[in-house]
């Protein structure tokens, strides 16, 4: 919400990588409702390494 009311390229570029790190939990939610379940807990052991790998390449 803070980038929509200031669209300053920095708080942009940090929103979208919020966005586009939330897709995994969204993911494992998905497949877990779909009876994955194994899938699910890959997907949801996938959240940190994607956390560490955020910090050294840009996700957008």
């Amino acid at each position: 919400l803070h980038a929509a009311l200031n669209p300053s390229p920095p708080l942009t570029q940090r929103a979208v990588g919020g966005g586009i790190r939330a897709m995994i939990p969204l993911q494992a939610a998905l497949a877990a409702r779909a009876g994955a379940v194994g899938t699910a807990v890959a997907l949801s052991a996938l959240v940190p390494v994607a956390r560490k790998l955020a910090r050294k390449v840009s996700p957008t």
